[in-house]
């Protein structure tokens, strides 16, 4: 009866993660919850996962590469990157998708995704071709570079955790690089020659207001001489309360108003800026007889000057503004800038946008000063999807983390410090030195993780608890008996590399790892093999966006649909499932 009940909440868990009927770490911690209270686990086994060595080296790890990136050192190489691209976008393209590969085997990938996929738009719209070509590539290589270590991803670790738990031992540093290795190269020269050649143009590289289809929706209107506009301001008459619009800027002879507007008279012959929907300006016009300039077609360049610009950001991860309304946070107060359109997913909303709860990975398009779009790009709530032209420049310290990091590397590859102890005694340092504050501690940590692996781990102690791992476990083995162990090894291999496509890479890892220690008990082979084609396969999630934290990412600033996700993914997947079947053997072989 456990066993059943059992898997009734880890198949609700796994629909919750697919649906997304909850955010992603509140499915997690129902399912804790339910276990719980279904006696599947004890109270300390439900708060075991809070103290699991995994799940405290990632929050380190996720402190040392926020220290590392705040330095600036990887925003000045991948602002040069499009600089020194040449005739054709393949020498950047190229060297883009490696640096971006190679720095995911050390710090979190989703923070390299950040920070390089601005670049791959900036070489899209400087070469002429669409971002699409390069954003679903620059996840994947992100993918595959953080598979080359330990401390490249959450899953390795987790993986490494339960193997040392077991009794099998845990793994070294560069003990996946063999393979990983191997699987990176191919991966690069297959993104290279197949999606960033093949895959469809989707997103519009010429104008954001055409991106988000702006046109019926920013208009230019001018005050006629004796117009009940003149001499008043838009506080005065209440325009945005009244007629549910938006004044962006003012013209007035060749002068641009965009800052105070709240102050600002309005004056005769004035042209004024509204965003809102036709039927809002209509209105409008009609009650105070404006001139509609419908001759007139609003682009980028007509709303940027050296004061205000149009931009495009995406909401991080862990951003604050996540599940909370435009209205709730008082963006336009607090940031200063206005919000013109959001796209989620492909779809873009521009109507109502003040009353809607934003979710992760939502791109907003905003309008305001430049001073406060600098300002909002540095925010830890947004990724900037577009190149500014700031100064950069690095602090004093800079070398602190770029050390601290390879020093982390070091003294656990070698032996002569476990991983936890070392990432921890790193990210002290990188605090203690000033490098980064406590407060830039606490934000750099993606909350959200923590508590979808300290929820997810009892999960694999219930299934321990009930009997189910050995059951299933040994109905897996059965298949080695008859068929060998590269059969059951290639089974174990497509059953988490399907299952992480529509659960997290995580949670996966904690199902089908006890699951693979038992079959491996049961045929009296090495649990290392079928550990490992877990862990890799966890981590090959190419065909869905929701499949891993990178490809919701560039989503919606690709303009991708999910069929592009499976054309360019599953060539990729199928081979990385032959290529792991046909090596891991070899690497690791089954015999003890």
């Amino acid at each position: 009866m456990d066993q059943i009940l059992l898997i009734g909440i880890i198949a609700l868990t796994f629909a919750g993660f697919a649906f997304e009927w909850m955010p992603i770490d509140a499915t997690a911690f129902t399912c804790l919850g339910a276990l719980l209270v279904c006696g599947l686990i004890t109270p300390e086994e439900a708060i075991a996962g809070f103290s699991n060595p995994a799940v405290i080296t990632v929050m380190m790890m996720f402190i040392l590469s926020y220290g590392l990136t705040s330095t600036g050192l990887i925003n000045q190489f991948a602002h040069r990157i499009s600089r020194i691209s040449g005739p054709t976008h393949w020498r950047g393209s190229t060297l883009l998708l490696l640096t971006s590969g190679v720095l995911s085997a050390f710090i979190n990938n989703t923070a390299a995704v950040a920070i390089f996929m601005p670049v791959g738009i900036q070489l899209a719209k400087h070469y002429r071709f669409s971002p699409s070509k390069i954003l679903l590539p620059l996840s994947y290589v992100s993918i595959m570079g953080g598979t080359c270590t330990l401390i490249g991803t959450s899953t390795n670790l987790i993986v490494s955790s339960i193997s040392e738990q077991s009794g099998v031992g845990a793994f070294s540093v560069f003990e996946f690089a063999s393979l990983g290795l191997i699987l990176f190269g191919g991966g690069l020269i297959y993104v290279l020659l197949v999606p960033l050649r093949l895959l469809p143009s989707r997103s519009i590289i010429s104008s954001l207001t055409r991106k988000y289809q702006m046109g019926a929706y920013l208009t230019e209107l001018r005050i006629p001489k004796g117009g009940g506009l003149v001499g008043r301001t838009v506080v005065d008459e209440q325009i945005s309360e009244r007629f549910d619009l938006n004044v962006l800027e003012v013209l007035r002879d060749g002068e641009r108003f965009s800052v105070d507007l709240r102050n600002t008279k309005l004056e005769a012959l004035d042209e004024i800026i509204v965003r809102g929907s036709m039927e809002d300006i209509v209105s409008f016009r009609d009650h105070y007889d404006l001139e509609l300039l419908t001759d007139v077609k609003l682009h980028d360049d007509d709303l940027a000057d050296e004061s205000n610009i149009l931009f495009e950001l995406q909401l991080a991860p862990s951003s604050s503004l996540i599940g909370r309304n435009l209205k709730e946070v008082d963006f336009r107060r607090i940031h200063g800038c206005f919000v013109l359109a959001l796209n989620r997913t492909g779809d873009v909303i521009r109507e109502r946008l003040a009353s809607i709860p934003l979710k992760q990975w939502d791109c907003l398009l905003v309008f305001g000063p430049r001073t406060r779009i600098e300002a909002i790009s540095q925010n830890e709530d947004f990724i900037p999807l577009q190149e500014l032209e700031l100064k950069l420049r690095l602090p004093k310290l800079w070398w602190l983390p770029v050390t601290i990091i390879p020093a982390v590397v070091i003294l656990s590859a070698t032996g002569a410090m476990p991983l936890l102890k070392a990432s921890l005694l790193g990210a002290v340092a990188m605090i203690v030195t000033r490098s980064l504050t406590i407060q830039e501690a606490y934000k750099a940590i993606n909350w959200t993780v923590i508590f979808l692996l300290a929820s997810i781990l009892p999960l694999g102690s219930a299934m321990e608890n009930t009997g189910l791992t050995e059951r299933l476990g040994s109905a897996i083995a059965g298949l080695g008996t008859e068929l060998g162990p590269y059969t059951v090894l290639a089974v174990i291999y497509i059953a988490t590399a399907l299952l992480s496509e529509i659960a997290s890479n995580n949670s996966t890892a904690v199902v089908m790892a006890p699951i693979a220690i038992t079959v491996a008990a049961t045929l009296g082979l090495d649990a290392k093999p079928f550990l490992f084609a877990v862990a890799f396969a966890a981590s090959s999630s190419f065909l869905t966006p929701m499949g891993y934290q990178t490809n919701a990412m560039v989503f919606g600033p690709g303009g991708y649909r999910f069929l592009d996700y499976v054309w360019a993914g599953a060539p990729l997947k199928i081979g990385f499932w032959i290529i792991s079947t046909l090596l891991i053997p070899v690497l690791w072989p089954f015999s003890i």
